[in-house]
C-alpha cells in the first residue's frame, strides 16, 4: 500500500481540486449551448460528457507528468506478462494493474457518445493503443520515476474497450438530428420564345371559310 500511495498519492488532492472546477464549468457550458438554440436536455447532457472528458484528460496528463517521490529515473519493461504475474502475488501490484485498466476507461466510454466515427470497438482499441503508447513513451522520456511496461499498454487498451462496451447502449442517446433544409424556390425566366396555340372560335372559322374558300 505504501508503494501505491507513493505512485498515485499525489493524484488525490489534484482530483479533489479539479472536480469542483468541472462541476462549475458544466452549467456554464450548458447555458452557452442553450443560447445557441440547442435543446435543453441535449445541451446539459453533452456539456456533462464534455466536462467529464476534459477532467479525465487532465488527470491522465497530471499522472503522466507527475514524478514519483523517492525514485530516480524510469524503468523499461517490454516483456508481456511480467506485471500481471506480479499482480497475482502482490496486492500493491494488483491495485496498480486495476488503476491501469481504469485510466482510459472513461475515454473509451464517453468518446463514442460524442463522436460517431469512434462508434466501433476496433477503432476504440486502436485509439486507446495509440494513446497508451504515447503515455508510456512520455513517462520514459521525462524520467518521472515510473515503469514503462508493455503490460500497462495492454491494460490501458483493455480498459478503454471495456468502457466502450459498457456504454454501447448510450452511443445514440445524444445524437442531434440535423434540421430539415427547405429548398429555396428560384424563379427562372425562359429565354426561348413560347408559342401559344389559341383555339379558333366559331366566328374565326366562318370568316376563314368565306375569305379563303380554298382552305376548306
Amino acid at each position: 500500500m505504501g508503494e501505491l500511495l507513493r505512485a498515485f498519492g499525489g493524484m488525490i488532492p489534484l482530483t479533489i481540486i479539479a472536480i469542483p472546477y468541472a462541476l462549475l464549468g458544466w452549467p456554464l457550458l450548458a447555458a452557452h449551448r442553450r443560447r445557441r438554440r440547442a435543446d435543453p436536455f441535449s445541451a446539459s447532457a453533452t456539456a456533462a460528457v464534455d466536462m467529464t472528458l476534459a477532467l479525465a484528460c487532465f488527470l491522465v496528463l497530471c499522472l503522466v507528468t507527475m514524478p514519483v517521490t523517492g525514485v530516480e529515473g524510469s524503468r523499461l519493461n517490454l516483456e508481456p506478462g511480467t506485471d500481471l504475474r506480479l499482480a497475482l502475488t502482490d496486492s500493491a501490484n494488483l491495485w496498480q494493474a486495476l488503476g491501469n485498466v481504469l485510466m482510459l476507461s472513461p475515454l473509451g466510454a464517453l468518446l463514442p457518445v460524442r463522436s460517431r466515427r469512434l462508434r466501433s470497438l476496433a477503432r476504440i482499441a486502436l485509439g486507446a493503443l495509440a494513446v497508451s503508447v504515447l503515455v508510456e513513451g512520455t513517462q520514459y522520456l521525462i524520467q518521472a520515476g515510473r515503469v514503462t511496461s508493455a503490460d500497462d499498454i495492454l491494460l490501458n487498451t483493455l480498459g478503454a474497450v471495456a468502457g466502450a462496451a459498457l456504454s454501447k447502449r448510450l452511443w445514440h442517446r445524444l445524437d442531434v438530428r440535423p434540421p430539415v433544409r427547405i429548398p429555396v424556390q428560384v424563379r427562372r425566366v425562359c429565354a426561348a420564345p413560347v408559342r401559344l396555340r389559341v383555339p379558333r372560335s366559331a366566328w374565326d372559322e366562318r370568316y376563314s371559310s368565306i375569305a379563303h374558300p380554298q382552305r376548306r
